[in-house]
Parts: structure tokens; C-alpha cells; sequence
């Protein structure tokens, strides 16, 4: 019996005596990357390279600006002139409603756009367009992106055209 009272005892002191001996250890997590911050609000000027493809006027090559502003992460405005030449030279310019959907941790936003204008050479015809296309920012480069996008332009006198255009954007 007095084995047993003494391992008893023994376990009990060696509990008491172990008791202070804690060490707390936290661990915390590294931040989880949020992507890029790319498509935020505001300005932003470009320029493109395009090509204009019509049954009835031909192809045509060319390039103009951009002027856009988004009013939140996802919904602007964009304004458009290009100046389009093979055999003679068509100017448009349009304004479009444009729906973005950035993917933060590609830092892309694929987009659609809707809008009207004008094409004017030897004469002026309204215009209505549907299209769009994708974006990808450089958050390294101050967040400039490049773009390709493509829209089909209904004219009033039936000069229809699928315009594509390729270039690069500035956000301020």
C-alpha cells in the first residue's frame, strides 16, 4: 500500500511541478494575396490598332482613342474615334455603355459593350453596336493594360461592319 500512496504522490508532484511549464505558441497565417487592385473607378485614356471588315466597303485598316470612365469597379463610359482607310477613309466615332467583370486574381476583365455613333467618309450614317472583348492589367506597370475586343456595327444605309481592335490603356 505504501508503494502505491508514494506513485500516487509521485504523479501528483510531478503534475504540480509541469504545471508552469506551458509554452503558447501562435501561428498566424501569411496575408492571402488579393490580386490585383487594377479595375477601379475612374479615367482612363487609350489607343488601338483595328481592322474593319465589311461585304460592301471592304477591309480596312486603321486605329483611334479611347476615353473612358467607370463609375464603379464594373460599369463606365467609353468614348471612340477611329479613322479607318484602304481605299478611302471612314471615321467613327461612338459612345458605349461597357459591363466589365474583373477576375482579381488574373488581373483580366472580360467586358461588354453597347452603344451608337456615327460613320462619316463621303456621308454621315447613325450607327448601333453590340460587342465586346477582355482586358489584362500589369499591376508591376502602374496598372496598364492591353486589350482586344470586337464589335458588329449596324449603319442606316446598310453598310454593316465588324470592327476588332487591339491596343493598350492608361488609368489615372
Amino acid at each position: 500500500m505504501k508503494k502505491l500512496l508514494s506513485l500516487i504522490a509521485i504523479l501528483a508532484f510531478a503534475g504540480v511541478a509541469n504545471a508552469g511549464d506551458k509554452y503558447v505558441v501562435e501561428c498566424k497565417n501569411p496575408p492571402v494575396p488579393t490580386g490585383c487592385s487594377c479595375f477601379d473607378p475612374g479615367f482612363e485614356l487609350g489607343a488601338y490598332f483595328g481592322a474593319s471588315f465589311s461585304d460592301k466597303d471592304g477591309d480596312e485598316l486603321g486605329g483611334g482613342v479611347t476615353a473612358s470612365y467607370f463609375f464603379t469597379q464594373n460599369l463606365g463610359v467609353e468614348l471612340n474615334y477611329g479613322v479607318f482607310a484602304y481605299e478611302s477613309q471612314h471615321h467613327v466615332i461612338n459612345a458605349n455603355v461597357v459591363y466589365r467583370m474583373p477576375i482579381p486574381d488574373l488581373c483580366i476583365a472580360p467586358y461588354v459593350m453597347v452603344g451608337g455613333g456615327l460613320l462619316t467618309n463621303s456621308a454621315t450614317d447613325g450607327l448601333f453596336d453590340v460587342g465586346g472583348g477582355i482586358e489584362a492589367r500589369f499591376d508591376s506597370l502602374g496598372c496598364i493594360g492591353i486589350f482586344v475586343d470586337a464589335t458588329y456595327n449596324w449603319v442606316e444605309d446598310d453598310r454593316d461592319f465588324t470592327l476588332v481592335r487591339g491596343g493598350v490603356r492608361f488609368p489615372f
